[in-house]
């Protein structure tokens, strides 16, 4: 019997081929049904929203390996950032984008899930304050496109910009 993540699995794996994301493209992928899978998930949208859920999860073991689980906002970002720019990613990564008419929940569930990794904790001066958002920026440039494929950087150059944003999420006050 295919369990509901096994189904979530072929689903990233139907993104990962560049497929279009459908009740009958999972079906396939699992040797299920279509009716097998409206089984578990009653809509595509259904679908997709627990797609992203399981990629978050993904993404949050992930994350959760590269800091202590009492770390601060600072320690928080400095993983993602790192994670961004070094985690394995593909196309599977852009499912939050895969349904417009679910933008603003999948949307919600990204703010809600992430917003602890963002640094949106932190609480500075503003000039600290803009090079934390700025190494996010960064991160989450990285991480787009390399889900992408569109910037092809060599590892000394993916270094070199981590350790700018890395940088970024150290810097002081001028005074």
């Amino acid at each position: 019997m295919v369990t509901k993540e096994e189904i979530l699995d072929a689903a990233l794996l139907v993104l990962r081929q560049d497929e279009t994301l459908t009740l009958d493209s999972v079906a396939r992928h699992t040797g299920l049904t279509k009716p097998g899978v409206v089984h578990h998930f009653k809509t595509k949208g259904a679908l997709t929203v627990a797609v992203v859920e399981r990629l978050m999860d993904l993404w949050e073991l992930d994350l959760n390996s590269r800091v202590h689980k009492s770390a601060d906002g600072r320690a928080r970002l400095r993983a993602y950032v790192e994670f961004a720019f070094t985690s394995e990613v593909d196309p599977s990564d852009l499912a939050l984008l895969s349904d417009a008419r679910l933008r603003q929940r999948l949307n919600e569930l990204w703010i809600d899930r992430l917003a602890p990794w963002f640094g949106e904790s932190i609480t500075t001066d503003p000039v600290e304050l803009a090079s934390i958002r700025a190494a996010r920026l960064l991160a989450d440039g990285a991480w787009f496109d390399r889900a992408l494929g569109t910037v092809d950087f060599t590892e000394s150059d993916r270094a070199a910009i981590l350790a700018v944003a890395l940088n970024l999420t150290e810097r002081t006050a001028q005074t």
